[in-house]
């Protein structure tokens, strides 16, 4: 008996822990349900819709760890990414289905829930499946990340399945692209036509869509970049860049979050002592993980920009970059998940404490966000 209410609790915990997640935003959701509502408010006509399968664009896509150690060993990274079908019509979380991208059900599941072709012919259920690929492949559903890899893959839904306004994502381009002028620049340093700043701007947009491995040949072998693997390190190269970008950019916010939990972590009522001990530990914990992600992101971007400087700056030794590129993938992953994670525990954080300057708990809403808030920023 005492085994169902605790597995009951988990679950309760699980939808509290999901709808106030839709409920703040975050980067681990890509709520496709709501913009589809939104997309359709504004005129939007089925060619502009994110998926052929209409049910589809009725669905959340959440990142989340694996549950168990069968389903972690078989994966090639350890977030995957769930697609929940809810049966209210406005997808709410208190009952639906749902399951992992990579689970070898899946095209059944989708043909079952959302009417996709069984057809092994079907273009439709092919370029679907594509979208949910690169969604799977993506450490966080950032709607910069998001609607640049569409845009690299050919896909051009209706922009209001981005959160993202066309000003901001040209600042982040631009961003981004001043980054790889240096490592064109350094490569191509040969050239002497007349049009030689037209001619390093194309190859810094080539090097953005990281697609034409012929033009980029003196970058790929500078860096000893194999060429099946360039379209992939260049790619995750410019989303360490994009994720640099955030983190400067996430500073006041996460020093805040961090200030509330060292100081502002004692409950408003009072409560028996074994029952204050628990949560004691509770919130030492969070503290700990919460300074573990943080660490984890400054050590690994400070990595980056130190072999970045390195080679473009100091025109020194290019080991370093190059190391750094042959890790970038992994680097991409890790960053993005730590990141995501952080970001996720403090829109959680702001949906109990709201805007108040008064931002003390009670023992009940302080417990439950300290046991959500460990579960997100420990993977688990």
């Amino acid at each position: 008996m005492g085994h169902t209410r605790k597995r009951v609790s988990i679950e309760r915990l699980a939808v509290e822990q999901l709808s106030r997640m839709l409920q703040a935003g975050s980067s681990r959701v890509f709520n496709c349900a709501a913009l589809h509502r939104n997309v359709l408010a504004e005129g939007g006509a089925p060619g502009q819709f994110l998926f052929k399968t209409r049910d589809l664009n009725n669905a959340i896509f959440m990142k989340e760890t694996y549950p168990d150690d069968d389903m972690r060993e078989s994966a090639t990274k350890p977030v995957g990414t769930k697609i929940f079908f809810s049966y209210s019509e406005k997808a709410q979380l208190d009952g639906g289905r749902s399951i992992f991208l990579n689970d070898r059900n899946l095209r059944v599941a989708l043909q079952f829930q959302a009417g996709m072709s069984d057809s092994p012919e079907s273009e439709e259920a092919a370029a679907d499946m594509k979208i949910l690929d690169i969604l799977d492949a993506l450490p966080s559903v950032d709607p910069f990340l998001f609607r640049e890899r569409m845009e690299a893959e050919g896909y051009d839904p209706h922009p209001g399945y981005f959160e993202i306004t066309p000003a901001e994502f040209g600042r982040v381009r631009d961003h981004v692209m001043k980054q790889f002028q240096p490592i064109v620049e350094t490569a191509f340093e040969g050239v002497t036509d007349a049009n030689r700043a037209i001619y390093l701007k194309t190859l810094v947009n080539k090097l953005w869509d990281g697609n034409d491995t012929d033009a980029l040949k003196p970058v790929i072998q500078a860096m000893r970049i194999q060429d099946s693997d360039a379209a992939d390190t260049f790619y995750s190269w410019k989303g360490v860049i994009y994720y640099e970008h955030l983190f400067a950019r996430r500073q006041e916010l996460w020093k805040d979050y961090a200030n509330w939990l060292n100081t502002e972590t004692r409950s408003l009522d009072s409560m028996p002592p074994s029952a204050q001990a628990t949560l004691n530990d509770q919130i030492a914990q969070w503290r700990k993980l919460y300074q573990k992600r943080w660490k984890a992101v400054h050590l690994m971007l400070a990595e980056y920009r130190n072999s970045y400087e390195t080679l473009f700056r100091d025109h020194k030794s290019a080991e370093p970059f190059i190391e750094f590129l042959q890790k970038a993938g992994k680097r991409f992953y890790q960053i993005g998940d730590s990141m995501s994670r952080i970001d996720h525990s403090i829109e959680l954080w702001r949906t109990y404490v709201g805007n108040s300057s008064m931002r003390f708990l009670r023992f009940e809403q302080l417990n439950s966000l300290s046991r959500v808030s460990t579960r997100i920023l420990n993977g688990s």
